[in-house]
């Protein structure tokens, strides 16, 4: 909003006009009423003139009134002399009266003005702080900025492209003024800098520039606060990859170091006691390393897919597969693993096909099945459902292990993030649930537990989007 004015037209016209109007008016009434009254008329003038419009247009009203009423209404009549004392008193007063009257009057409408200028102004500040303060990065900062320069002061806006040369300031913004404008210059504390260039008025006003002044003092705060957030949260990125380093060091050291003792410790007490040791303990030897050293390649495969998915170099090479095909396989891969373990497996009829990468899509349910077995105890049931409604298709895994608080339901799927229960049932590598998520979120589903309880076991389901089937796979 730019800073109000007085119209000028009141302070050309109404000077001449109102004692026209007056004596106008007078004019008729001369034949009714003594002179006296007839400057009551001239020194209304004067006040009207004075209220609407400044000191100096108030004075010559009052001069001219003066003039106009010795002209039409003292005795001689349509001249500038005065024969009788009473009119010359009478016009004595009418001036001296316009003028302190016109004055005070005049002076009361700047006042009053100045007031609401200074409302107006404080209110646009307020408007300006509020608009600052939902900031939180530094391009929203800067296009706040002109927009208030704009609304307050008028002046136009607009991003400089060359920012080489910016001036210095308190708070990273300072600004200069050169023949073309103002040039305002923002920096970071990171070597970024961004210039505005005002079209400005050539000769700066004092008031334009306290204004300016203001408008800069507010954004310095908001440019200081967005400064101080974007530390922070680099900041915060820094320690969260370093608690993220220290997770993966810790995963590391554990569950590669576990399985290669196992293994080291089978191997080496069938060489050094390879005489003593009977059939059945050699083959026991022998099956615990080749189950160890299947834990650790499934473990290194996690962190290798996990790796591909950190670093978007994950394709899907998709293909038109049935569900039935893709459980298959998964059963035949966590064969091994059950133990005495029971799976029941049920499929709604006529489930559809899907488009999707099948290698992926049997990794996701390989992982989500592999830590159903790892939490279900010995002899439990474990329940594998593929159901479909219009648009998807879910596939619903179901243990009868220990459960998962509420509380805990999206953590489950944090990368590294496990569950200890004592001995009882070893720990994940935190990476499984993970890994089926981004599989899952690359096709367009999603994986989510879709119901669990402490010591009543956990529902896992994965949801994958159905696509059409093109005409060629339906024949």
């Amino acid at each position: 909003m730019p800073t109000p004015t007085h119209p000028r037209w009141p302070a050309l016209v109404l000077p001449w006009l109102v004692p026209l109007l007056a004596s106008l008016l007078a004019w008729p009434l001369a034949d009714w009423l003594p002179s006296a009254n007839l400057a009551l008329i001239y020194l209304a003038g004067v006040l009207l003139t004075a209220i609407y419009t400044r000191v100096r247009p108030a004075l010559a009203c009052a001069l001219l009134s003066f003039l106009a009423y010795n002209f039409w209404h003292t005795e001689p009549r349509f001249s500038l002399q005065m024969f009788h004392r009473e009119d010359i008193l009478t016009a004595g007063l009418l001036v001296m009266v316009a003028l302190v009257c016109g004055q005070l009057a005049a002076r009361l409408n700047e006042q009053l003005s100045a007031l609401r200028d200074s409302q107006s102004w404080s209110n646009r500040q307020m408007d300006c702080a509020r608009a600052l303060s939902s900031c939180v990065a530094a391009d929203e900062v800067v296009n706040r900025f002109m927009e208030q320069v704009q609304a307050c002061l008028g002046w136009t806006c607009r991003l400089q492209d060359d920012a080489t040369r910016l001036p210095d300031g308190d708070g990273g913004i300072g600004w200069c003024q050169h023949e073309q404008g103002i040039l305002i210059g923002f920096q970071d504390g990171q070597g970024n800098a961004l210039a505005v260039s005002l079209a400005a008025q050539s000769a700066l006003k004092a008031r334009d520039r306290e204004r300016l002044e203001a408008l800069l003092d507010l954004t310095r705060l908001a440019w200081g606060r967005v400064r101080l957030a974007e530390r922070l949260r680099q900041e915060t990125l820094v320690k969260e990859r370093e608690q993220l380093r220290s997770a993966l060091l810790s995963s590391i050291s554990h569950d590669l170091r576990t399985p290669l003792a196992t293994m080291i410790g089978s191997v080496s007490s069938l060489i050094d006691l390879h005489a003593a040791l009977s059939p059945e303990q050699r083959a026991e030897l022998l099956a615990n390393t080749l189950s160890e050293a299947q834990r650790l390649d499934r473990y290194i495969q996690k962190l290798l897919d996990m790796t591909r998915l950190g670093h978007g170099e994950l394709t899907l090479d998709r293909d038109w597969v049935g569900v039935d095909d893709i459980v298959s396989v998964v059963i035949k891969r966590s064969r091994a693993l059950l133990g005495d373990r029971h799976l029941e497996l049920s499929l709604a009829a006529e489930l559809p096909l899907l488009h999707v990468h099948p290698a992926l899509i049997e990794q996701a349910l390989f992982n989500v099945l592999e830590n159903a077995i790892r939490f279900s105890p010995s002899g439990a049931v474990i329940r594998l459902q593929a159901s479909s409604e219009p648009g998807w298709l879910h596939i619903d895994v179901s243990d009868a292990g220990p459960g998962i608080d509420a509380a805990d339901h999206e953590r489950v799927f944090d990368m590294f993030h496990t569950f200890s229960y004592g001995d009882q049932y070893a720990a994940g590598t935190g990476l499984g649930l993970a890994i089926c998520r981004s599989i899952l979120a690359a096709h367009g589903g999603s994986a989510q537990v879709l119901s669990s309880a402490p010591g009543q076991g956990t529902t896992m389901r994965l949801s994958v989007p159905l696509s059409g089937v093109p005409a060629s796979v339906e024949d």
